[in-house]
This record gives structure tokens, sequence and C-alpha cells, in this order.
């Protein structure tokens, strides 16, 4: 990780947590990042453009409804369309009640007004829909929700996915005739959410097959996992898989694993690309982050469901971990595993192609315990930056041009310059 050099970073007043860092993608492909703090603050940052280059651009948004005394649990946007900027931002909050010791917690829904193409985040932030819960929120995400007419698409929603400490996934749809958003049952829509053993702490779900199938992954704070394939068209269940591991889960992710192969020289490209498309066949790993022991990576979950796994190793005992990323970061057609630790490193793993295996390839150390990370394009440069949220900030970490120019120079080679033997 040493092509990663420090870009920005900007300091956050009080320490926020696993959930309180999102992704915001606007309708001209802009990404800017939303960080929120236990202690109100919540704060946007891009890169906004100068008269000759890009400038770091940090602001705190004040959201209404909000009230003093409050703290911020979890943090999730989106955008509704792909064409106009519809961001929809929510915010799970919890405060004291002033009658008695109990908590009071609350679902604050932000959005536009009406469709527009400038993103004015302030306006957003004035908005609010206020849903009343009788939980503790944990994890705030969304996913599509499909409904079908025959076997085409009829309609394709974003719903928000809320986990509560009642040991419950609740759905969230919004109710657009009576500008509202209602918790749905999931037992018809979402058959793969239904009560837990303990509260679950982090959900991923992947979509296949032009959202045909839905595959889902959810971890518990009692080490309970969970694997799901759903027929979208039907709602029932395809396969079931779960185990349980002994301590804390931190996260799960699903990730589809690549290899790109690159051609020996231009002549060959289309042939070349035409039958790995013929004979592709996709590949899905599932990662489950242990808070105290090793993390677990189960291959090829579409095959072998929960049965074919391995652990990443690991170099402190003691290292407790916190959050994780799937990314090809040294652009060589591979991706690697980055897991985020309380003890202020970044650990990479990389894969030994041959022999099929994973091994800890370099530790990145920051200044703050880490809680949780991303991979996007921030810039809006065509390249990716590692943003890293710690206990006392977030970090911007960005690709040395040198090393982006070497690795396109050389993909660049590889395509036009004939292989001699």
């Amino acid at each position: 990780m040493e092509q990663f050099k420090d870009a920005h970073y900007f300091h956050i007043p009080s320490q926020g947590n696993i959930y309180t860092m999102t992704e915001l993608r606007l309708a001209n492909g802009k990404s800017l990042v939303l960080a929120a703090s236990l202690k109100r603050d919540i704060f946007y940052f891009e890169y906004s453009e100068a008269s000759l280059s890009l400038d770091p651009a940090t602001k705190e948004i004040s959201f209404t409804y909000i009230p003093s005394g409050a703290e911020i649990i979890s943090i999730d946007a989106f955008n509704k369309s792909s064409i106009t900027n519809e961001a929809v931002i929510g915010i799970t909050i919890i405060k004291n009640s002033n009658d008695s010791d109990t908590l009071e917690t609350f679902l604050n829904i932000y959005s536009q007004l009406e469709e527009h193409e400038d993103f004015n985040i302030e306006n957003i932030a004035q908005n609010c829909l206020t849903v009343e819960l009788n939980f503790i929120p944990y994890q705030l995400m969304h996913t599509e929700l499909i409904t079908w007419k025959g076997d085409k698409i009829a309609k394709k929603e974003i719903v928000f996915i809320l986990t509560g400490s009642d040991n419950l996934v609740h759905i969230y749809h919004e109710n657009t005739s009576e500008h509202s958003y209602k918790d749905i049952d999931n037992r018809d829509l979402f058959p793969e959410f239904g009560k837990t053993p303990s509260p679950v702490i982090w959900i991923d779900i992947c979509h296949l097959n032009n959202y045909e199938e839905r595959v889902t992954a959810f971890g518990c704070e009692c080490g309970y996992v969970k694997l799901l394939k759903v027929n979208t068209k039907t709602n029932k269940v395809i396969y079931n898989f779960s185990t349980r591991f002994s301590n804390y889960i931190s996260k799960v992710q699903l990730y589809f694993e690549n290899e790109v192969k690159h051609p020996d020289h231009f002549g060959k490209i289309i042939s070349k690309i035409a039958t790995e498309k013929k004979d592709a066949r996709q590949v899905l790993n599932l990662i489950v982050v242990n808070s105290l022991l090793p993390s677990v990576l189960f291959r090829d979950v579409l095959k072998y469901g929960l049965s074919d796994y391995l652990t990443l190793a690991r170099h402190n005992n003691s290292t407790v971990f916190t959050s994780c990323i799937v990314a090809d970061i040294d652009f060589d057609g591979q991706k690697e595993i980055l897991l985020g630790t309380g003890s202020e490193e970044i650990i990479l793993y990389k894969r030994d192609i041959k022999e099929n295996k994973w091994y800890l390839e370099e530790i990145k150390n920051l200044v703050a315990p880490i809680l949780s990370m991303t991979y996007l394009d921030i810039s809006g440069d065509g390249v990716k930056e590692l943003i890293v949220s710690s206990m006392k900030g977030i970090h911007v970490l960005q690709h040395d041009p040198k090393f982006v120019q070497k690795k396109l120079t050389e993909r660049v080679d590889a395509l036009v310059i004939p292989k001699i033997v």
C-alpha cells in the first residue's frame, strides 16, 4: 500500500462508529462522503473544481429534527434517479426521554421536495420525515425492491433496511401518495429476514441474473451468520445456509471474484473477450469479519454454500477487526482484501492464484483506530481513493500519480505490443 499517499484529512469533534460514514453518488457520476459523529455533528466531503485544480471541501451540515443531546447511530444515503438528483438521506438517532429514564429512537429521512439537476444538501437537510422506532437501531442500508410482471421488471424501488435490538430486520418503504415511510411486513417481500438469535450487526445484499435472484448475507452479535438466495419473482428462498462463530461479527461482505486475463497483443482481444464471456461463471465469495478471531473467507458460495472456506492469517492476537473492503487497489486485475483494525492498522491480503490461497502482504499504519472504510472515486479523476473513518476523523488516501501512470503504461503496452517469444 505504499502507492497510497495522504491526500486530505479532516477532524471530527467526537468519534463515530462503524455505521456513521456513507457514500452518496449524484446523477452526474460524482461521489461525495457523508460522515457523522455520535454527538450530532454531520459533515459532507467532496472535491470541488477550482480554476486549475481540485480542492478538498468539507462542510458541516445542520440537519433538522436532531435535538440537543441526541446521538447519531447510523447514516445512509442514495439517489433515487440516475438522470436527476433525488437524494435521500437516512439518519437514526437516540435520545433520552424528558419524562423518564427511557430512550427514544427515531429514523429521520431527508429528501428533496422535487427533482432538480443541482444538488443542494442544505435544502435536503431541512426537509425531514420522522419515523418513531420502538427498538435501538443498528445498521441502516438500502437495496432495490423489484416488482415483476411476467418476465419483465414492472417497478424498481429503493427501500431502507434497518437492523435493531429487537432481533428483527425492518424494511421502510416510501408511500409517495402520503409522502411518508412505513415499516412494511418483510415476510412476503424479504423472506430471508426473520427473527434472529441476537441483533443483526451487518447485512450485505447482491442481485444476480438481472435482479431475478437476490443473495443476502448477515452476521449477528452472537456470531450467527446466515446466507440465503431468494427468487425475486416468487419471493421464495432457493437455498439457506447458516453457521455460528464464537464471537462478535463486525461485518459481512459479498463480492464477485474477478480474473482479468490480458491478451498477448491487440489482434487477440476480440476472440479472447468472446471466449471469456462464454465460459465465465459468476463466482461469489463471502467474507465474515470476526472482531477477535481470524476473518473467514467462504469461497464460491453460489456453488458450495458455506462449506468451502479458509481463514485469513493474523499477525497480532490482540487485534480487533472492525471493517473490510474488497478492491483491486494495485491494478493487477485481482481483488485484494483490506481489513481495518482497532490497532490503527489496515491489513492487506493478496491471493496466490496458482495455489488459490490468501496471504498477508502488507500493513499500513494510521494514527487512530479504524471504524470503517470505502473505496470510491471522490476526486472525479477516474481513479478511486481509499476513504477511512477513524476515531479522530476522515482520512483520504490517494494513489500516487506516478504509480498510476506506470500501471497505465503497462496496460497499454500489453495491448499494443506483440509478445515476442
